[in-house]
């Protein structure tokens, strides 16, 4: 059956990903239709808050929390704690191997009350009839014990009952066993259909109204093997998956499809912004001096949020009297500062080594607006982020401090005062 998993990447759409089969198979792993398919958006499309996501899949943004919140709980979907949080997609194998961990405990637990329950009825004689008993007969507090483990077993409590109460007295007719358990025959009926569906019981082959329980080590066998069996089959499936999402994943970088053009000030603002919030590690960032980062957009707050994640931040600037109140700032708020006064090249900023933002043309208008045209690259390229990390290092080693240049524009403004209140 393995070799009909299909080969859901392509090399067609962001991150290669073919996104119906792929939600298809991640419904094996106990996802509904809807979480898949905003897990696999993510895993494509990258990080992004609930507003986003609402109107990228085209539906309401109360929907797309619940189905958030489940993927959360699930711990496939991480969520940073900024507001609006931002949502990220764990990493495929991780994902995976966290939904099937339940299961593994789950199996090991089954396994577990399977030698608690060969403790439990050994020695023990089920009796063949209500008319015969013996001193070595299942006693109550034996048969409650038991069926409660069965009820640990994944079988139901009133199933349960049933099946010890078979096992105790032999095979019987639905009418004689809802006289036994004080019910009715029609529920009699329904525990039996559910057991049978189980394998633990079985019609008679003499009499097929008499209903028969498979001997207690068998059935249990019997489940035991059904769920290991689907155990490895949902490993292999996820082996399937991760292989092949790895080996397009490595692809990207050199994908046409890892580069967006942003096309006006709005663009650029919220994709900084939304690169700042989703960083995990690191961010640089440079600017020319007509697109000075220090005072643009709300980028400091961003970058207050992220070095409180414990993100590392440095970028260089042109520090002026204009932008010294934010420069100092930037410096209390622990972001690595350095100024010049001579950088010509592009503004950029690199999130976590591997995602950039290049803005190429940078000649804004004295009073701009958020629909001013601009030339920019958003790009998941790491070797267009390998090429931008050199420009900065360049542009870093260059600057000077931040601080000497605070302190230098201070002093200019010191000067006139100085010299004022000397004439005086």
């Amino acid at each position: 059956m393995f070799g009909d998993i299909p080969n859901y990447l392509t090399s067609n759409g962001a991150y290669g990903i073919n996104a119906e089969p792929c939600t298809k198979l991640l419904g094996e792993f106990g996802l509904g239709e809807k979480e898949a398919q905003l897990y696999v958006h993510l895993l494509k499309y990258g990080p992004k808050r609930a507003g986003d996501l609402a109107r990228s899949l085209k539906t309401y943004r109360l929907q797309i929390y619940r189905k958030l919140a489940s993927l959360v709980n699930k711990t496939m979907v991480t969520a940073k704690r900024e507001s609006p949080a931002v949502y990220t997609a764990m990493n495929l194998g991780d994902a995976l191997d966290a939904v099937l961990l339940p299961r593994q405990r789950e199996l090991r637990r089954m396994e577990e009350i399977k030698r608690e329950l060969g403790v439990l009825v050994n020695g023990t004689q089920f009796l063949a009839s209500d008319e015969t008993r013996s001193s070595k007969a299942l006693a109550l507090d034996s048969e409650q014990a038991l069926t409660k483990l069965l009820n640990e077993f994944g079988l139901g409590q009133k199933e349960g009952q049933l099946y010890v109460h078979l096992l105790k007295y032999g095979p019987k007719r639905a009418g004689d066993l809802a006289r036994s358990l004080k019910t009715y025959r029609e529920d009699a009926y329904r525990r039996c259909t559910k057991l049978i569906d189980a394998g633990m019981i079985v019609k008679s082959a003499g009499d097929t109204s008499r209903y028969t329980p498979i001997d207690l080590n068998e059935a249990v066998d019997a489940a035991l093997t059904s769920r290991q069996r689907e155990l490895r089959r949902l490993q292999m499936v996820k082996h399937e998956l991760v292989v092949e999402t790895s080996g397009t994943l490595s692809r990207r970088a050199n994908n046409e499809h890892a580069f967006k053009m942003l096309k006006n000030l709005g663009e650029l603002v919220a994709a900084i912004s939304q690169l700042i919030n989703s960083t995990e590690r690191s961010i640089i960032f440079v600017a020319h001096p007509q697109f000075n980062l220090l005072t643009m957009g709300g980028f400091l707050d961003h970058l207050k949020y992220a070095v409180g994640r414990g993100v590392r931040v440095r970028g260089v600037l042109d520090i002026s009297l204009q932008n010294l109140s934010a420069g100092r700032e930037y410096l209390d708020a622990s972001i690595e500062l350095r100024h010049t006064n001579s950088y010509k090249g592009m503004t950029l900023v690199v999130a976590d080594g591997k995602r950039s933002i290049s803005l190429i043309h940078a000649a804004l208008k004295a009073a701009f607006s958020l629909d001013e045209n601009v030339a920019a690259l958003c790009s998941d390229s790491v070797a267009q982020a390998e090429f931008l990390i050199s420009a900065f290092e360049m542009a870093w080693e260059q600057a000077s401090g931040a601080e000497e240049r605070i302190d230098a524009l201070l002093q200019q403004e010191r000067q006139p005062l100085e010299s004022v209140a000397t004439s005086n």
